[in-house]
């Protein structure tokens, strides 16, 4: 009885967390990791090509965020490096490691101007039936691994 109470408590969160961030996207909120007509992106970086992009050098302050100790969407997903693009009006893309650059090695450059070399590619989702997973208004997984992942990255000079 407890037990069943519990689930739909989780349930009933992940719906309303679900619900939140997508009011948020919707909104234009600055602090999703989409990609603003203003950031140094060019304009090869469409929504119809977003699966896999060429490698792309962006320049922007490197923000770490140690991920919470608990059960989260943003810890499910993973989402801990992040780029702002422009301070005028920020830009907070989402950065992922590599083969050729570790989150050791991300994390190093915390609160660092940098110059980063990276493809946008899209994420996974696992099935629903075999994962527990936060769920997105599809009903399905939410996707992991999505964001631009660094092949290179180095320090800038002001």
């Amino acid at each position: 009885m407890f037990t069943q109470g519990l689930r739909q408590v989780f349930w009933i969160g992940t719906l309303v967390s679900t619900l939140c961030m997508a009011s948020c996207t919707a909104d234009g909120d600055s602090n999703n990791s989409s990609v603003s007509p203003n950031s140094p992106i060019t304009s090869e970086m469409t929504s119809d090509n977003l699966k896999e992009s060429k490698p792309q050098q962006i320049q922007g302050k490197l923000i770490y965020e140690a991920l919470p100790p608990v059960r989260s969407v943003r810890a499910y997903r993973g989402d801990q490096f992040f780029l702002i693009t422009n301070p005028q009006n920020p830009r907070r893309l989402l950065l992922r490691a590599s083969k050729n650059v570790s989150d050791q090695q991300l994390q190093s450059f915390h609160n660092q101007e940098v110059e980063i070399t990276a493809v946008y590619r899209d994420g996974t989702r696992p099935s629903a039936k075999e994962t527990a997973c936060p769920l997105d208004v599809d009903g399905q997984c939410m996707p992991q691994g999505d964001g631009y992942h660094v092949l290179s990255i180095v320090t800038v000079e002001k």
